[in-house]
């Protein structure tokens, strides 16, 4: 067997994940997941695709909706783009519980899960439909309903394999890894003191610390004058760079060894630790 046959039979895993859609040739939401997965030991993902909660809401076809396209629609394009073989490759899809994924129902991580593995599994496109992804779907949705009312363990019996479809709902939201300590993000960016407008409330207990605590933190800083030097570095506001402003943090803050502990060991990321494969190096 040729190297070249070897290698197409190597699992790819794509990953479709709430986050920035790039600009330009930068790929920041591809950079800031690559940039958490090996400091938690685990592989990188082969394929990012950053997507809105709305893909998630067109897919399932919930009112308020918008133009976009959905989930599915957005594997069907990653399997055409990307080479991606459902019998091969694994799938997983990440987003905040924050804000829900239905306005009108009750905010639960459980019932969303459900709701993805369904939509998957039921989808209409030709390049979904019958495939090993759109049947993994369907036995996970059963799964989790069945396990509706058993205490959870914590540890997920799930885990990326070949054609594995899996659903991760990061609580409250992805920014929390690295929002529970207000004054180690001031020092991520080099600030000594809390220019005016820096936000309080930082912690654990914050159930948006993307708007309430990363948004004005980011806007203190481009108040300050003269420019604070990381402006150099990233020019945009929170609200439009979220995944570049993520990473740097993020990247500053796994140099910490108190934060690193602090962020190795939150739920998401145990979550992650629980699904992936380790990585080799």
């Amino acid at each position: 067997m040729s190297t070249s046959s070897k290698t197409e039979k190597v699992m790819k895993i794509a990953l479709f994940v709430e986050g920035s859609t790039p600009v330009g040739s930068k790929d920041q939401c591809a950079r800031l997941w690559n940039t958490l997965l090996p400091a938690l030991g685990r592989t990188s993902v082969d394929v990012v695709v950053p997507i809105g909660k709305d893909a998630i809401t067109n897919m399932l076809g919930l009112p308020g909706s918008t133009s976009a396209p959905g989930l599915d629609a957005r594997i069907c394009d990653a399997r055409r783009t990307h080479k991606l073989d459902p019998a091969r490759d694994a799938l997983i899809v990440a987003w905040d519980l924050e804000p829900p994924v239905d306005k009108d129902q009750r905010r639960c991580a459980w019932d969303e899960k459900i709701g993805v593995y369904q939509g998957i599994a039921s989808s209409p496109l030709a390049l979904l439909r019958d495939t090993a992804w759109a049947a993994c779907a369907a036995k996970a949705a059963t799964q989790l309903e069945n396990l509706r009312d058993v205490p959870p363990t914590g540890r997920s019996q799930r885990t990326v394999k070949a054609g594995a479809v899996l659903a991760v709902c990061m609580e409250p939201m992805f920014e929390a890894l690295f929002t529970h300590d207000g004054r180690a993000v001031r020092r991520a960016l080099d600030l000594k003191d809390d220019p005016p407008g820096w936000p309080t409330g930082w912690g654990p207990n914050e159930r948006d610390p993307s708007r309430k605590l990363m948004g004005p933190a980011i806007a203190a800083i481009h108040r300050m004058r003269p420019a604070h030097p990381v402006r150099k570095i990233i020019r945009e506001t929170w609200r439009n760079a979220k995944d570049e402003w993520g990473e740097y943090i993020l990247r500053k803050l796994l140099a910490d060894e108190t934060q690193r502990k602090l962020i190795l060991e939150h739920a998401i990321s145990r979550r992650l630790k629980n699904i992936l494969p380790r990585s080799k190096d």
